[in-house]
């Protein structure tokens, strides 16, 4: 979370006359060391909130839906010489991925996926914790359980779908923060991503999954790989990824570029 650093300073780790550390630990330890009183808060994907919730040690302050309304999260990665030396593999892994987030999408299959991930070989986690994330709900104190249904979104509103738009995004923030210590030009933002991003894989894995009558034509999007712009985040500030330096420009801090 480069937000809490200082690279102007040479920090780019918020340890250098910090008032708040930072610190990594493994998501599944984190309500035990919370609990242990090493750290006083930390920063999780589900179900680790809600387990402090069960424990009753903490409560979650936001979400990253209240952030930023269907934002871009997990992402599956394979090695650019593991796809051209096996592609037929790498979109049958595609293919099973876009199945999996369509049938996890159903809520009907929530109740059978919070069963499976809390087995231990995979999350572990008790079965009322995850399904306190996993059911449309999302609870942030004992009692205070709010109707939440795009908390986990698996398929709809293209979750599956690599946009250059989202790469884009987190590489505006690499640059206002000083993780990419040198200004770039839009192009660079453009071919940068696209060299990473491989919609073309999702679209032969998609298309694909139409013919054998697994998804409809229509779950595929007619895109060049841009959202458009969007001001739904916290702060209100409009996104347009074609204009990336004008984003990092619109922030009253971080590094500023010229167009």
């Amino acid at each position: 979370h480069p937000g809490y650093y200082a690279p102007h300073k040479g920090d780019t780790s918020g340890q250098i006359d910090a008032q708040a550390l930072l610190s990594v630990t493994p998501p599944p330890q984190m309500p035990a060391t919370m609990e242990a009183g090493t750290i006083f808060g930390y920063c999780v994907g589900e179900p680790w909130n809600q387990q402090a919730v069960f424990k009753g040690i903490g409560v979650p302050v936001t979400t990253n839906y209240d952030i930023w309304k269907n934002n871009p999260e997990k992402v599956f990665v394979m090695t650019k010489q593991f796809v051209e030396q096996n592609p037929n593999t790498a979109i049958a892994v595609t293919k099973a991925l876009i199945r999996a987030g369509k049938w996890l999408d159903e809520p009907s299959n929530r109740a059978e996926a919070v069963e499976i991930l809390s087995m231990s070989q995979y999350v572990g986690a008790p079965k009322e914790v995850l399904a306190n994330s996993m059911t449309g709900t999302f609870e942030f104190e004992k009692g205070d359980k709010r109707e939440m249904p795009d908390f986990n979104v698996f398929y709809k509103y293209n979750a599956t779908y690599p946009f250059y738009s989202d790469g884009i995004w987190f590489l505006t923030q690499m640059r206002r923060w000083g993780q990419i210590p040198e200004a770039k030009t839009t192009d660079w933002y453009a071919s940068t991503i696209k060299d990473i991003y491989r919609p073309d894989i999702w679209k032969k894995a998609a298309d694909l999954l139409v013919a054998e009558g697994q998804i409809p034509a229509t779950d595929i999007p007619a895109t060049d790989g841009y959202k458009a712009p969007t001001a739904d985040f916290i702060d209100g500030t409009t996104y347009d990824a074609k204009d990336p330096i004008g984003y990092i420009n619109s922030f009253s801090i971080g590094n500023k570029d010229k167009k």
